[in-house]
C-alpha cells in the first residue's frame, strides 16, 4: 500500500464524525442550537456538590496536577473514561463486553481494513487481543498488571479518537502510522492515570447494587441532532467524566448534560434520569443538578418542542 492512500483513510475515518460528534459540534458552533439549549441549561447556582462542603465550581484542592499538551490531555481524558468503566464494572460484576466502549474496536477495525498489509499491523492485532484478555480478566476480579492494562487502555484512547475525529497528523509511512497505536504511554501519563484511578476509588460515591449503563446512546430513533452518547448512568444519575484542571463552571459542558436529558425524553425515556452530574477526576468531586429542580425553574416542555422542530440544516 502506498501511503498516498492516507488521504482516503482520512476521509473514510472522518465520515463518522458528523454522527458521533454532532451534539458537541452543535453546542460549540451552531448559534441557533446554542440559543435553544441555553434557555434551559442549568446555571452554576443550580448545581450541588456531593462529597465536599465547597460549592460547585469554586476553587478546590487539585489532587492530580499535570502539564500535558492539549493532544495528550485529550488522550488521557478518553483513556480515563475507559478506565472508569473498567473500575465500575469490576466493582459491579458487570459484563466486560458491555463496559467496553465499542468505538475502540471500531477504530481498530477501520485501521485493520486499510492497513492489513502493513507488517506491523500484526503487532497491533496482538496488542489489541492482549488488551481484550486483560480487560475481561480485570473486570472479572482477577489480578492484572496495572501497567499492561493502562498500555492497552491508552491504545484504545488513540483508536477511539481517530475513529471519531480522523487523522490530524502526517506520517512518513504506513508503518509509522500504525506504530502510533503500539507505542506505550510516556511514564508521566502512566503515573497520572494511576493517580486518577486511586482518586476515583477513594472519592467516587459508588453505590453497590445500583445498575450501570455504560456509554448510553441518545437520539438513535429520531436523529434530531445526529446522535449523542454519554459516559455512564449509575442508578438514576447520568455522569460526564472530566479530567480538566479548571474547576470553574462552563456553560457548554452543562448544556451537553441537559441535551442528553432532552434527547432521552424525545426517545420516550429510554433511560431513567433524575440527576445530571460531573465527576471531576482531578479533584475527586461530583457536582450534580436535580432534574426536578430544572423542571421547576426552566421551560423544559418548550425546549423539547424546539428540539423536535430543530432543522438539521447545520449538516450542509
Amino acid at each position: 500500500m502506498l501511503f498516498v492512500d492516507q488521504t482516503f483513510v482520512l476521509r473514510s475515518i472522518r465520515r463518522f464524525e458528523v454522527t458521533l460528534l454532532s451534539l458537541t459540534s452543535l453546542i460549540q458552533t451552531n448559534k441557533v442550537f446554542q440559543e435553544m439549549i441555553r434557555k434551559v441549561t442549568p446555571k452554576a447556582a443550580d448545581f450541588r456538590s456531593y462529597n465536599i462542603d465547597i460549592p460547585p465550581f469554586k476553587n478546590k484542592v487539585i489532587l492530580a496536577d499535570v502539564n500535558f499538551t492539549s493532544y495528550v490531555s485529550g488522550l488521557v481524558r478518553v483513556a480515563f473514561q475507559y478506565l472508569t468503566c473498567a473500575m465500575l464494572a469490576r466493582k459491579n460484576r458487570d459484563s466486560p463486553i458491555e463496559a467496553l466502549n465499542p468505538l475502540a474496536r471500531r477504530g481498530y477495525e477501520v485501521i485493520h481494513e486499510f492497513f492489513s498489509d502493513v507488517p506491523v499491523m500484526e503487532e497491533l492485532t496482538d496488542l489489541f487481543t492482549h488488551f481484550n484478555d486483560n480487560w475481561k480478566a480485570f473486570i472479572r476480579g482477577e489480578d492484572v498488571l496495572e501497567d499492561d492494562l493502562i498500555h492497552g487502555i491508552f491504545m484504545c484512547s488513540k483508536l477511539d479518537t481517530i475513529y471519531r475525529l480522523g487523522v490530524h497528523s502526517t506520517f512518513t509511512s504506513p508503518t509509522e502510522f500504525v506504530k502510533q497505536f503500539i507505542y506505550p504511554p510516556m511514564p508521566d501519563v502512566v503515573d497520572d492515570l494511576k493517580l486518577l484511578r486511586h482518586i476515583f476509588e477513594t472519592h467516587f460515591p459508588y453505590q453497590e447494587g445500583f445498575p450501570i449503563k455504560y456509554h448510553p446512546v441518545f437520539d438513535e430513533g429520531r436523529r434530531q441532532v445526529g446522535g449523542a452518547s454519554a459516559d455512564f448512568i449509575m442508578g438514576d444519575t447520568l455522569y460526564d467524566v472530566k479530567t480538566n484542571k479548571k474547576p470553574g463552571y462552563n456553560w457548554k459542558e452543562a448544556a451537553e448534560l441537559v441535551a442528553y436529558y432532552l434527547l432521552n425524553q424525545l426517545e420516550a425515556q429510554t433511560y431513567r434520569i433524575e440527576k445530571l452530574a460531573f465527576y471531576r477526576a482531578r479533584f475527586g468531586v461530583v457536582e450534580y443538578v436535580e432534574i426536578a429542580d430544572l423542571l421547576n425553574k426552566y421551560d423544559m416542555d418548550q425546549a423539547l418542542d424546539d428540539l423536535r422542530k430543530f432543522n438539521r440544516g447545520w449538516r450542509s
